[in-house]
Order: structure tokens, then sequence, then C-alpha cells
């Protein structure tokens, strides 16, 4: 059976949460034996392990635990396949596309805001992205276990799928050319994508898009981390699409 590693106190709510029966085995050190949590966490029957703070960050590598550790089955990614069959009957469908989003800090954060304004899915390259790794999930407070995570070898052919399944292209660019978000109407079914604050997106995915947004603002400042322009951006579109 493959397992993970989840950490955090959020996160690990959450799982205990909506999905109890993932838990194999949760690890916390002495002074936390009565907290709340832990003490939910013992009525559904799951083992509990005292364990030092150095233990802890064996096994995730990192001081972020909040002195909350554990081991999970490992979730189900669906396929673009399965995405688009739930979404065939579907009038208003979004989907937020990562192109090359390496950093963990931003990958939590991004699925965070996935989560918060419930987009129907997140979809990334294997091997253009990071993995749904301790930190990412502690970051995203438990949003990497509860979307709908679409993990592809190629982005750039299920961004073509996509096309064939109705979706628009919108991307985030600085171009001049680019339409303003505030003036900007998302179409009914949309596939954001989002690349990194370094590389931007690659020219096959950059090539493929229906439109280029860009946000605009009045500081000095002129661009945005990756996670604020998540932020913005799906903020317009619930807002413009009456949902918010």
């Amino acid at each position: 059976m493959a397992t993970d590693w989840i950490m955090g106190k959020r996160c690990l709510e959450e799982v205990v949460k909506n999905f109890p029966e993932r838990l194999i085995r949760v690890y916390t050190i002495p002074s936390k034996e009565e907290d709340p949590l832990i003490q939910t966490i013992r009525q559904k029957k799951v083992p509990i392990v005292l364990v030092s703070k150095d233990k802890l960050f064996s096994m995730v590598h990192s001081e972020s635990h909040q002195a909350f550790v554990a081991e999970v089955t490992r979730r189900k990614y669906i396929s673009l396949s399965e995405f688009l069959e739930q979404t065939a009957a579907k009038e208003n469908s979004f989907l937020l596309l990562l192109d090359s989003i390496t950093d963990p800090q931003n990958m939590g954060a991004i699925l965070r805001l996935a989560e918060c304004f419930q987009v129907d899915g997140v979809m990334w390259s294997k091997n253009r992205g990071s993995d749904i790794t301790p930190t990412v999930a502690k970051v995203s407070s438990g949003a990497s276990e509860l979307l709908e995570l679409i993990q592809v070898s190629n982005l750039a052919d299920s961004v073509i799928r996509l096309k064939e399944a109705d979706y628009q292209v919108v991307i985030a660019d600085a171009n001049p050319k680019a339409i303003s978000l505030s003036t900007f109407s998302f179409p009914p079914k949309t596939a954001l994508i989002l690349g990194s604050e370094g590389e931007g997106l690659r020219k096959r995915i950059h090539d493929q898009a229906d439109y280029s947004l860009y946000i605009p603002m009045q500081g000095k400042i002129s661009s945005l981390n990756v996670s604020q322009a998540a932020a913005i951006c799906l903020y317009s579109w619930r807002e413009k699409a009456g949902l918010s």
C-alpha cells in the first residue's frame, strides 16, 4: 500500500474531518497528548505514537510540522479523461493549470486558494512542478487533500485536449497587448494557466492561449508572486461569475 506523509495541525484536521479512513498512524510529541485533535484521532482508533521533535523532523525534513505528523494512504489523483467526463455536462467549469511551479511554498499557497475559491481541479506536469510534499500539504492547510488533482505527463498536449473539450485557455501575461483583468469576463469553461515567476509560460503552452490577461497595478514594483496573481485572478473569476 502506497503511503504519504502530511504535517501541520490544520492539514491533519482536514484529513480527520473529511477522510479519517486514510489515517494510518499519527505522530506527535508528549506535550500534545491531551490536545483535542489527538483525542479525536484516538476516538477513531488511529494509533498515536509519541516521539521527539527531532524524530518528527527526520520524518518530514521540515521544522514546520507544528508537532503533528501523520502517515496516510496515498490520495488518488484523477486523470484528465476522468476530469473531462466529470465536467462534460457542466455549463460552467474552471480548471487551474500550473506550468513549472516548483517552489513548494507557492504550490501549497495556490492549492489553498484553489480550494477556497472552489475551482473544479488543478493540473500540472509530473516533470515540471512540485510534487505534493509534506510542505505543500501543510502550506495548503489541507487543500491538497480536498481538491481534484490532475498530474499529467505533457501539459502542452493536455491543453490541446482541453480546447477540444470546449475549454478556452486564459493565461496571465505581462504582455502590453494583453487584456486588463479589470475588464475581462471569463469564458464559461476556462482553463487558466499560471507560469513560474522566473521562466513564465513555455512557448508551446503560451501559443495555445485564447486570451492573455494582465493585472493592472499602480506601484513601482511591476510584478507579483505567482500565488498573489492566482489570488487576484481567482477572486475576479468568482466575482464576475456571480459566485462570490
